[in-house]
């Protein structure tokens, strides 16, 4: 990825598109992308955002899996670069059925990731400090407890 990309640039929307009994389905979409990314599930989700991440190397991993055959990887359309991917236009429009929120990982370290989640209704963006904490704040936001 080029030096000049920024955690903004760089960050991923998560259109949900089905959410019932606990369970989620929606894709990403990012101008780190070619074309929108489903996923079936928050663990499915999870693992999506963590072969983009680790594709492009950004944010940088703190700490890498190592191994002594070669692992494919997916086959995600992930862009060389923020001009070939994505229009901006195109991200902005994107909306999922049920929700859409904006995902910034901005360091992964101790093998997990920091960030914030941003719902995209005028709040501020909620920061996390692990994988956990953000499944935590997409569960609390798609099926508040009452």
């Amino acid at each position: 990825m080029p030096a000049r990309m920024n955690h903004y640039d760089a960050a991923l929307r998560l259109c949900v598109d089905r959410a019932e009994s606990g369970q989620i389905q929606g894709r990403i979409v990012s101008r780190r992308l070619t074309a929108p990314v489903p996923f079936s599930d928050i663990g499915n989700m999870i693992l999506q955002v963590e072969e983009i991440l680790n594709q492009q190397n950004f944010p940088q991993a703190f700490q890498r899996t190592r191994t002594f055959r070669h692992i494919p990887s997916h086959a995600i359309p992930v862009s060389e670069d923020l001009a070939s991917g994505m229009s901006q236009e195109a991200v902005e429009h994107a909306q999922g059925a049920t929700a859409t929120f904006s995902l910034y990982v901005l360091t992964r370290r101790s093998a997990t990731w920091q960030g914030k989640l941003d719902y995209l209704d005028g709040s501020a963006p909620v920061p996390f400090s692990s994988v956990l904490e953000l499944i935590k704040l997409i569960d609390e936001r798609l099926f508040p407890r009452t």
